[in-house]
């Protein structure tokens, strides 16, 4: 009998090393069971998006795994209201669509430069059509629990009907692999008077994730916590419409010539204050008042509460941090004391879908048995290494400038002789990391383009649209 896989998530990440597996050669009898549980109705993981916002809360603040979370209100039922995707309405990747795509498949010629959400889950729908049918697609699931036992060794996974929470269904497998992503649970740091000023109007604070669109902000007064890619976005929409806008930032932005007019400046918050005509404090010093909204683009947090083992353990071998960071990690994939669990797609700054492919092609291989993985001890003494090299926390995960591509390489190098059979991923030759270190001054520019075309639809007196047909790299 082969061995029985379970892969939760159907999104980029998943349907990357789904496929991955069902390409190892004799694969019908490596394994008995490739068995993928997705809790929407169909592929795309976070791209999946419906716009069903307003079901769902965060707890303020959640600085850390223990005190995070979502609050779901009593009607929120379907798949679409009790998991929330990051995606908003008017939304286009921060990357060129020829870095963006998976091996041998690009996107359609009519696509711009910088897709949009509803073109990016269209191309994973079509992905999903690549992938042969020795997988098996389970819906409208969510997995509850998942425990691994010891007699005998096998992980039982424990999932339930979207629609009928109230039953619930077991399965054992040989290899877990968690592809569910990590933009779920919104970080939001503890700051005095925080707490307080969500007690006292919880609507008024938010998180990125739950942004739709500019129109909750009309004539408002918002303040936009964090500099980075979201923050910038969120912002520049918000313009058009918002009474003002005020931006947060700690450190400088990695668009920092992007300069967004109508937006002002502050630094770090040190204070929230809400009986004092709903204020904040900066760290300098400077004082502003009169905030409606306030909206977190501050992260997500590392946390997996459906996983039961693992999570803490008295001997240093936990897999969950504080959650700015997953532990015992070999080359941030396999749980090196229980390498029958793999994480994919936890590193950030990454392109994601070629990322994916080729830390799929590496699981596959390792799985199927083609390629075996050093031993315990060669597994710490290289995670403590690249410990020692990148630090602990948010940084750990952080993979700058054009490390991923290198990582992805390395992953080649650890496939060596194996590259004749089963699925490949493309290589990152010096084209390619050409390609990728000039992404972020790419979408640099269009984020020039995208500020202007906000300052006219100001002018205009109109809502914010996503700007199509203006942009040319070569320009």
């Amino acid at each position: 009998m082969g061995r029985r896989i379970a892969i939760i998530g159907a999104g980029p990440s998943g349907l990357a090393v789904a496929k991955a597996l069902a390409l190892e050669p004799k694969v019908s009898k490596l394994f008995s069971a490739i068995d993928v549980y997705e809790r929407h109705p169909k592929a795309g993981g976070l791209w999946y998006y419906t716009g069903l916002k307003n079901h769902v809360t965060p707890i303020v603040p959640s600085p850390n795994n223990d005190e995070s979370g979502e609050i779901a209100s009593s009607d929120a039922k379907t798949s679409e209201q009790r998991f929330v995707s990051p995606m908003y309405d008017h939304l286009e990747t921060n990357i060129p669509k020829e870095m963006m795509k998976f091996h041998g498949i690009p996107f359609p010629d009519d696509c711009e430069t910088f897709p949009t959400r509803s073109e990016v889950v269209q191309y994973l729908e079509n992905y999903t059509k690549t992938i042969p049918q020795s997988v098996n697609f389970t819906f409208n699931t969510n997995v509850t629990s998942l425990t691994k036992k010891t007699d005998p060794d096998q992980w039982e996974l424990i999932y339930q009907d979207v629609f009928k929470d109230d039953e619930s269904r077991t399965k054992l497998y040989d290899d877990v692999i968690l592809a569910q992503g990590h933009f779920d649970y919104p970080f939001i740091p503890e700051v005095e008077g925080l707490k307080d000023w969500a007690t006292k109007d919880k609507n008024s604070i938010t998180h990125a994730k739950y942004f739709n669109n500019v129109e909750a902000y009309r004539g408002k007064n918002v303040l936009i916590i964090g500099n980075s890619a979201s923050g910038i976005d969120i912002a520049t929409q918000c313009i058009t419409s918002a009474k003002s806008v005020t931006m947060s930032s700690c450190s400088e932005s990695p668009f920092k010539d992007v300069i967004i007019s109508h937006v002002a400046q502050i630094g770090k918050i040190s204070r929230y204050d809400f009986d004092h005509d709903r204020s904040v404090i900066s760290e300098d010093g400077t004082k502003l008042s009169g905030i409606d909204t306030v909206i977190f683009c501050t992260g997500y947090l590392y946390k997996i509460p459906f996983l039961k083992s693992y999570q803490v353990d008295s001997c240093d071998k936990s897999l969950l941090s504080d959650g700015s960071q997953l532990l015992n990690l070999y080359k941030q994939i396999f749980y090196i004391p229980d390498p029958s669990l793999a994480l994919m797609a936890v590193p950030q700054l990454v392109i994601p879908f070629p990322f994916a492919e080729c830390q799929a092609q590496y699981v596959a291989r390792v799985l199927s048995r083609r390629v075996s993985l050093p031993s315990e001890t060669e597994m710490n003494k290289s995670y403590q290494s690249e410990l020692k090299e990148k630090g602990p926390g948010r940084s750990f995960h952080a993979m700058k400038g054009i490390s991923d591509a290198e990582y992805c390489n390395q992953l080649f190098d650890l496939i060596s002789g194996t590259e004749k059979d089963g699925f490949v991923a493309e290589y990152w030759d010096d084209a390619r990391k050409g390609l990728r270190s000039s992404c972020g001054s790419l979408k640099g520019e269009r984020l020039k383009l995208i500020v202007r075309h906000a300052d006219n639809l100001k002018k205009e007196g109109k809502p914010f649209r996503l700007l199509r047909g203006e942009f040319n790299p070569t320009d």
